[in-house]
């Protein structure tokens, strides 16, 4: 099964709305915010994070997302994004990264654990991520 297979099916598994889910799964989640993606859409999700002004495209205010989808969190575009990243017109080659790849490597490197194992812990941050964004979403 390749990654993105698995990370799909992950989705699905274990897609929920961010009031059933647990409150360390949102602080897991927004733990994992603060040190990789606050640098570019900020503290407060906005999209004015330290580096915004370096790209041609600002980033995204993330508290907005349901708003932007009618209403509705996309828990799975959210997720997809966070793993697989992403190629935006104005954005050139995706500056941003790819967080599967990099939750993969962190686990395997720093936690000394298997391939299959590090997909697992990967698939888990990147949730908990999507989760704690959809309790921002103003």
């Amino acid at each position: 099964m390749t990654l993105q297979n698995t990370l799909a099916t992950a989705v699905i598994l274990f897609s929920a709305c961010a009031a059933q889910a647990e409150d360390s799964t949102i602080i897991l989640g927004k733990s994992t915010y603060t040190k990789t993606c606050s640098v570019c859409h900020g503290d407060d999700a906005k999209g004015g994070g330290e580096v915004a002004d370096l790209f041609q495209v600002k980033p995204k205010d993330l508290t907005k997302l349901s708003e932007r989808a009618g209403g509705k969190f996309p828990f799975s575009d959210v997720y997809n994004v966070i793993i697989l990243g992403m190629e935006a017109p104005g954005h050139g080659p995706s500056a941003m990264p790819v967080w599967g790849d990099e939750f993969i490597a962190d686990a395997m490197q720093d936690r000394g654990v298997s391939k299959s194992d590090s997909i697992s812990i990967a698939a888990g941050r990147a949730m908990a991520v999507a989760l704690y964004l959809e309790t921002v979403q103003e």
